[in-house]
């Protein structure tokens, strides 16, 4: 028994487009993840970095302010008192400091105790650049390692380098003052002059 040939089949309907939803639900839950999991992590720094950094301000004598900041990974410190014993350098006889923020003691402490310290004070005296110039001259001697009359400046510059620690002394005629710069600044394991 032979069979005829099949009836023809009508068309299949369309199948109906697929729902991106869910695709667009597991992104939307995916990216929400990554913020949660985000906040997370910048409160639990800003928790650790709360309990391990250490501000703290101080006024001296004096009327002048320190500043220390201790972290895990080093130390800051800065205060206002600049004075010649510090600085490793002498100050000019009846020399009086000004009272501004560019003289202060700047202390950088890495966590396997490298320190850096930068001392700056600034000084101004009447009398004149020739007269200040003749004592650091005569008080700093062979110490002096580079001498420039006049920098581009302006300025008379002394210079003292030795290992891990570098003297400045700048002198510049300032309206009718001597303005004295002081700096020094050394590197190691150990603070000394």
């Amino acid at each position: 028994m032979a069979t005829g040939p099949e009836p023809p089949r009508p068309p299949a309907p369309p199948q109906p487009p697929r729902s991106r939803s869910h695709i667009v639900a597991i992104a939307l839950l995916f990216l929400a993840l990554i913020v949660l999991v985000g906040g997370i992590a910048v409160l639990g720094g800003l928790r650790l970095l709360s309990n391990t950094v250490h501000v703290q301000t101080d006024q001296g004598g004096g009327g002048e302010k320190e500043l220390s900041i201790k972290t895990p990974l080093g130390s800051l410190e800065v205060n206002q008192n600049v004075d010649e014993a510090s600085l490793g350098l002498p100050i000019y006889p009846g020399a009086t400091r000004i009272k501004d923020h560019d003289s202060a003691t700047v202390k950088f402490r890495i966590a396997d105790d490298t320190k850096i310290r930068v001392l700056a004070g600034r000084f101004e005296t009447p009398d004149s650049v020739d007269k200040v110039r003749a004592f650091y001259r005569d008080r700093l001697g062979d110490q002096v390692t580079k001498y420039t009359e006049k920098n581009a400046e302006g300025k008379t510059v002394f210079e003292i380098k030795h290992d891990k620690q570098h003297k400045i002394v700048a002198l510049k005629s300032d309206g009718g003052q001597t303005a004295i710069e002081l700096v020094r600044v050394s590197e190691g394991k150990s603070e000394g002059n």
